[in-house]
């Protein structure tokens, strides 16, 4: 059974000031009431989460405590560090409750707290806790409830990632825990679809088309991207170019001269700002497929998901497989996401795969 939570963390999500930023500024006002020299004293931000996540033993420091008596009048040090018996007290008598406020406050808190030390590359989607995303209630604006005073002192651009997930949110219908794990992953840059066109002729030429939809979660804009298309033959110099329904301008740049694979950087213009999405795609031409048919797409972002499609021509098929491959090195069949028919001579292969981390491989085999 969960433990009930502490009741520090109680008060500051009932106040508003679960971001780390806010609980230092509100933590600095109290200090200059008590001893001004302790301002500038409040905790590290893992020494926060210890007090929150109730692995303190005893108290902190005596003058962590007189500025906490402080923040939260009526409190005494050893309560507020007890186990609070219920999830989050109501509003005072009178007062209306504020619909999604304290979900906002903890989706704030999570973005600024991946802003400063983004999660790694290894961190598994899947991992978060639900919390709830939901901004508004009846006409409210998303605006109007971030620049309200509930959030006062939080970082505009906290706040201004927090206000694109939830827009987010609203236009893709997310669920709750799907925006905690994008809020989760602040700092850095998110595919939320990706999808690879194969398509081999009956000599075994072929092209591949990309198409990705990009999310920048980080705190700078995004202008240039590195790339590889898996081609393990070719018959001629690897050519990359844009797809036409790309909404940005791409300059390609080939990192190996057009010899397999394709690696190559491309410039985005405009660049994409912190919050922005934005649809890319290339084409990869003359591609050869000699003997082993293989295809072994590298992760290069986490990808919320990625299809894989090949179209092969005139073609009998005999068997297909395919492999998720982890960073650690370990593999697992993908064979729940891997479906095949036939498009009148053509046989069409398709894989499936969602919540992929950087470092992880997709790789299918067919004869």
């Amino acid at each position: 059974m969960t433990e009930p939570p502490v009741r520090l963390k109680v008060l500051l999500r009932e106040r508003h000031w679960q971001t780390y930023r806010t609980f230092c500024s509100e933590y600095d006002k109290a200090a200059r009431s008590v001893d001004p020299t302790l301002v500038g004293g409040w905790p590290s931000r893992a020494q926060l989460h210890r007090w929150l996540s109730g692995e303190v033993k005893g108290l902190p420091y005596p003058d962590h405590c007189r500025v906490l008596e402080k923040m939260f009048s009526g409190w005494t040090a050893e309560r507020l560090f007890e186990r609070c018996p219920v999830e989050a007290p109501g509003p005072p008598a009178g007062e209306p409750a504020e619909a999604g406020i304290s979900g906002v406050g903890e989706l704030l808190g999570l973005i600024e707290e991946r802003l400063d030390t983004p999660a790694p590359g290894e961190q598994a989607w899947g991992a978060m806790s639900h919390v709830r995303a939901t901004a508004v209630a009846g006409l409210r604006s998303i605006s109007e409830v971030l620049g309200g005073q509930s959030f006062h002192g939080v970082d505009a651009q906290v706040r201004e990632l927090g206000r694109r997930l939830l827009e987010l949110q609203q236009l893709r219908r997310f669920s709750d825990a799907e925006i905690r794990e994008l809020a989760g992953l602040s700092g850095h840059v998110v595919e939320l679809s990706a999808t690879t066109y194969v398509h081999i002729d009956t000599l075994g030429r072929a092209t591949a088309a990309y198409r990705i939809e990009l999310l920048n979660l980080t705190g700078e804009p995004i202008s240039r991207m590195t790339r590889e298309v898996p081609f393990e033959h070719t018959g001629g110099p690897l050519a990359v170019s844009p797809t036409p329904d790309s909404d940005r301008r791409m300059e390609f740049q080939p990192m190996n001269g057009g010899s397999a694979p394709a690696r190559f950087t491309f410039e985005i213009s405009p660049p994409l700002r912190p919050g922005d999405q934005a649809r890319v795609g290339h084409l990869c031409e003359n591609g050869r497929f000699d003997g082993d048919h293989r295809w072994r797409q590298v992760i290069r972002h986490h990808t919320r998901h990625y299809t894989l499609r090949i179209r092969q021509m005139n073609v009998q098929l005999a068997d297909c497989s395919a492999v998720e491959e982890h960073p650690d090195g370990s593999e697992t069949p993908a064979t729940d996401g891997l479906i095949w028919d036939y498009d009148g001579d053509d046989v069409v292969i398709t894989v499936t795969r969602d919540y992929l981390r950087p470092g992880q491989a997709l790789t299918l085999r067919w004869n």
